[in-house]
């Protein structure tokens, strides 16, 4: 049997690519005698959306270029190390596995329905797919989902405007891919960096006051700050107190929040490896798509990680255990289904 998974593998994301490796072996795992690909499938507007250009209309732009080019060339490398990438004919298909990540976000992929299953006529899994609260569920977009055999969503708040399309098939809440592997598979591929008593920062939402909220924190605990940062901006060199690994590879993510004493985010898979790596954290408080943090946040009982400045948390993290079951009972009753 021909497994493939269609997902935001080719951004330049550390969220997007580390939960695709996830869910690849996972289902390595829960399918050892069928063959399982990440489909390289290329959405225009997630491509376009992170190919290194020079904008000759802006001149900064040309001292930036080398520095997305090197971060594109260390994510083409995790991708062709890691990734089992499959053909995208989808015909050549058993079984697809929709998901994880932002996919049924219609401003992301500018409507591609390719990612609500059309032009496929097999099995149709959508597995902790995510709109980020920005998709009409209309009547041709209903009409794709009835074609699923099994729809599971990373948002409660999701799974509840999908059921007005009146699926026979019930719609479950399960948890991102990241979460499927353990702490020490996460270890397996961690490159660590040398630094240490640090607090990392990181950011994909913007707040105006992340980076001076950031320093506020180091300042308290008396730690420096390392924010991991796609490409350092021009803002960036006014806030001296902090370290910025810049366009680091996604390996080396994983080794940062590996060591950090601290973390301090504004990003759902910064929350999420917060929370895998058993570490200390707040996330503030973001204007756009909190949804996706706060579900998590309330999945375990931690809500106390969130809000506008940090604050000391008391709440522990309860019900892991018991939120990562619920996706690999999802997984196992479609093998046995």
């Amino acid at each position: 049997m021909k497994i493939g998974i269609m997902t935001f593998h080719n951004a330049d994301n550390y969220g997007a690519v580390l939960q695709c490796y996830a869910l690849q072996e996972t289902l390595k795992k829960k399918y050892p005698n069928d063959e399982v690909y990440v489909i390289d499938y290329k959405c225009p507007e997630i491509v376009n959306g992170y190919i290194p250009r020079i904008n000759f209309k802006r001149p900064w732009s040309i001292l930036l270029y080398s520095k997305r080019k090197h971060k594109h060339e260390k994510f083409e490398q995790f991708r062709k190390k890691y990734f089992n990438l499959g053909s995208p004919d989808f015909s050549t298909y058993d079984i697809i596995y929709y998901g994880s990540d932002q996919i049924w976000n219609e401003h992301l992929t500018n409507r591609d329905l390719t990612y609500f299953g059309k032009n496929f006529t097999g099995k149709k899994i959508a597995y902790a797919a995510s709109d980020g609260g920005e998709m009409n569920y209309d009547s041709e977009v209903c009409e794709l989902l009835k074609s699923f055999s099994k729809i599971s969503c990373r948002e409660k708040s999701m799974t509840e405007k999908i059921q007005k399309c009146n699926l026979k098939v019930p719609i479950e809440t399960v948890c991102d891919p990241v979460f499927l592997l353990s702490k020490e598979e996460w270890l397996n591929i961690a490159e660590l960096p040398k630094e240490e008593n640090y607090v990392l920062a990181y950011k994909i939402s913007d707040n105006p006051n992340f980076d001076s909220e950031a320093e506020k924190l180091g300042k308290r605990l008396n730690k420096k700050v390392i924010q991991i940062v796609y490409v350092k901006s021009i803002q960036k060199f006014f806030y001296k107190r902090q370290k910025f690994a810049e366009g680091i590879k996604p390996e080396q993510f994983l080794g940062y929040f590996t060591k950090a004493d601290f973390v301090f985010a504004s990003s759902f898979h910064g929350t999420a490896f917060s929370i895998i790596f058993d570490k200390p954290f707040y996330i503030l408080q973001i204007r756009k798509g909190s949804e996706r943090i706060t579900n998590l946040l309330s999945a375990l009982n931690i809500n106390d990680r969130y809000g506008l400045q940090v604050q000391d948390n008391k709440q522990q993290i309860q019900n892991y255990e018991l939120y990562r079951q619920k996706a690999f009972d999802f997984l196992t009753s479609i093998i046995y289904s």
